[in-house]
């Protein structure tokens, strides 16, 4: 669950629908995780807070459905998540012999289905690292 700043919710005003944002935003635990990604979906162009907020969003979104430790999904500055699909070494501390590193526009651009993993400037290593492939695009 994804837990808006204030300055994400400013930056959220205007770029999704305002009943949508009222009602995230009501929820007893507030989770902004839909918006931020639809956003990033519909605006190739975020702020940089917004930015930040969708990569971890979808970090935290990943890390929930496909949880595990032995591929390491980096999206600096921003967030990095732990994924394991069954297969590969156990990693629990230390550098990870699955590595998977993109910039955030290459990562959201993944998440949204806006680009492929093909086409995508991603940085691997590791003989399991692109199993990440699959796991995109999220929405």
């Amino acid at each position: 669950m994804f837990r808006p700043s204030p300055a994400v919710v400013a930056a959220l005003r205007g770029l999704v629908d305002d009943d949508a944002l009222a009602l995230a935003l009501g929820a007893r635990r507030p989770d902004l995780t839909g918006l931020l990604l639809g956003a990033a979906r519909d605006h190739a162009a975020l702020p940089p807070v917004l930015v930040g907020a969708a990569c971890r969003a979808a970090c935290g979104l990943l890390g929930e459905r496909h949880g595990g430790h032995s591929i390491e999904l980096r999206v600096p500055p921003y967030a990095a998540v732990q994924l394991g699909f069954g297969t590969g070494p156990k990693h629990t501390r230390g550098t990870p012999p699955n590595v998977v590193e993109t910039d955030p526009t290459t990562f959201l651009a993944l998440v949204t289905g806006r680009l492929t993993w093909a086409e995508a400037n991603v940085r691997s290593s590791g003989a399991h690292a692109d199993e990440v492939a699959q796991v995109f695009p999220l929405v």
